[in-house]
């Protein structure tokens, strides 16, 4: 049995799954739209948000958020006016870490990627969810072969729009995404750990096109991972 996983605007197949790979599991990176309060956060006060968790409640159509935001502009209090005037949110309980960074429950109506994704009944466990550089959410769910044609399709049936950006298999050997791998490359490549550098990391952010905030935590993450498996395999050597 195979599955094609086609790009939707492109119309072109990005991925096959065939009987070899059925019972593995896999890593799905995915773009989707954010609901409007997300965006809003996001172009209005510059915040990044993200999704730690979601819960239906009641009625379908609304939805707690468990949320930690964080402001490259304005503060707790404007986080809290923005919410507070916006006629999505039904109610927030928020706490205020520091000035530019608040953790808390949103409980908003409707929010249809989230609905999809529980309605989808896939057996998988969603790893990371956060407003991205255009202000879409990125998506990284760990599942089974099988359920990533199954969450696609259910996706596409409740007229969620969706890019994928990475599917792969999940492995021991696996040091890096493949976006951890591009990034890293570009940054080598330009000169990022040259010394003296050729390149700033703003710089480089905006030659590939992503926010410095963004280019830090997609590099900090990849050497955290190059240099584990690095002291890891020093200690067994060493043993």
């Amino acid at each position: 049995m195979i599955f094609l996983i086609k790009d939707g605007a492109k119309k072109r197949i990005i991925y096959e799954f065939t009987k070899q790979t059925e019972s593995s599991m896999m890593q799905l990176r995915f773009q989707a739209g954010a609901d409007d309060w997300v965006k809003g956060l996001c172009f209005d006060l510059s915040a990044q948000v993200k999704i730690l968790g979601i819960k239906i409640i009641g009625k379908a159509n609304e939805v707690a958020h468990f949320v930690e935001i964080t402001m490259a502009e304005g503060n707790a209090t404007s986080v809290r006016d923005w919410l507070k005037s916006n006629s999505l949110i039904l109610s927030t309980e928020l706490t205020e870490l520091s000035k530019d960074h608040t953790i808390g429950v949103v409980v908003a109506k409707g929010c249809r990627a989230c609905n999809s994704i529980i309605g989808s009944n896939s057996a998988m466990f969603v790893s990371s969810a956060s407003t991205e550089d255009n202000c879409a959410v990125g998506y990284k769910i760990f599942l089974n072969n099988d359920g990533v044609p199954n969450l696609l399709n259910h996706l596409t049936k409740d007229g969620v729009g969706y890019k994928v950006t990475e599917i792969s298999p999940m492995s021991p050997d696996l040091l890096l995404t493949t976006r951890q791998m591009s990034v890293l490359k570009s940054a080598m490549e330009m000169g990022l750990y040259d010394f003296p550098r050729r390149i700033t990391q703003d710089e480089l952010a905006f030659k590939i096109g992503i926010k410095t905030s963004t280019l830090n935590e997609i590099l900090r993450r990849a050497e955290k991972n190059i240099l584990g498996k690095f002291l890891s395999e020093q200690a067994k050597s060493e043993r």
